[in-house]
């Protein structure tokens, strides 16, 4: 079944020490485009959820937004260069003889670039990236039974138009017979007005109507046109993503009935064709919905 690429999903979970809180949304895009927003320090999480991801999205432009929160309280390693310490101390004692300067505080010290560096503790990537894929997992599951649920209610609109656009090439095809028909006795009394009290072999009359009848034939593009809704139906029954292939087919069908247009040389024919292409354009909205 086809599905939407619109759908949001969330999830939390708490395994020792981690508390995790994920949420994931997604829009149209033409290919798949991921956008995280992690936690400071937690970019290594980037590739594994990619990978996840890719399992079971193709297209969209998705979000993922992440906060993590360890439970255990860990120390901090902090490191203070002494060497740069003792130096500061040295430099300000000589100052301090030539100059009025204030007692050096520990305040004041502690804002000396670089002179303190603090390490934050190791993480253990193997448990934590565990912990975040398995959240990932349940609103992943959300995002893609919103996605199905949304792609189910385009598909029945889709195959609504579908049925319009039949129904106009049906209604074409009744009236394709008739332009030949029509042209004969269009062009019979444009000659008997201007060749009248001349002669005109019914032989040369005869083939000009069987050029005119093979230039104006559309039944070519009618079987390929049938051949295209045929195929969008099937594809719309697939469990497959869809979306490029529809808009491909969307615009051959386009190409077919431009064609028509252009051969017809007929008013009710030209009127249908119109109503086809205005059609076909609300089908190609629906489908960049579509993943």
């Amino acid at each position: 079944m086809a599905q939407s690429m619109t759908g949001f999903g969330r999830a939390e979970r708490a395994d020792h020490p981690w508390t995790i809180k994920l949420e994931i949304k997604s829009v149209n895009h033409r290919y798949l485009d991921l956008a995280y927003r992690l936690p400071k320090g937690f970019h290594l999480l980037e590739e594994p959820m990619r990978q996840q991801l890719q399992q079971k999205i193709a297209r969209g432009r998705v979000e993922i937004f992440l906060t993590l929160e360890e439970l255990d309280e860990k120390d901090r390693m902090v490191k203070i260069d002494k060497g740069l310490l003792r130096g500061f101390f040295r430099e300000w004692e000589e100052l301090s003889q030539e100059l009025p300067l204030p007692v050096a505080t520990f305040e004041g010290i502690m804002q000396i670039p670089e002179i303190i560096e603090i390490t934050e503790p190791e993480v253990n990537w193997k448990q934590v990236t565990a912990v975040v894929l398995k959240t990932l997992d349940v609103a992943l599951e959300q995002l893609i039974q919103m996605r199905s649920a949304e792609g189910q209610r385009l598909s029945q609109d889709i195959i609504h138009k579908l049925t319009i656009v039949e129904h106009l090439m049906d209604e074409i095809v009744k009236l394709a017979p008739t332009v030949a028909v029509n042209y004969s006795n269009r062009l019979r009394e444009r000659l008997n007005e201007l060749l009248e009290g001349t002669s005109l072999t019914e032989e040369r009359f005869t083939t000009e109507v069987a050029i005119f009848a093979d230039r104006c034939s559309i039944d070519e593009e009618i079987v390929r046109l049938r051949s295209h809704t045929q195929q969008f139906r099937q594809s719309l029954s697939q469990n497959v993503p869809i979306g490029r292939k529809l808009d491909f087919l969307i615009q051959e069908m386009n190409r077919e009935v431009n064609t028509i247009g252009s051969k017809s040389n007929d008013v009710a024919i030209s009127t249908f064709v119109v109503e086809l292409k205005s059609e076909l354009e609300r089908l190609r909205e629906q489908i960049q919905n579509l993943e």
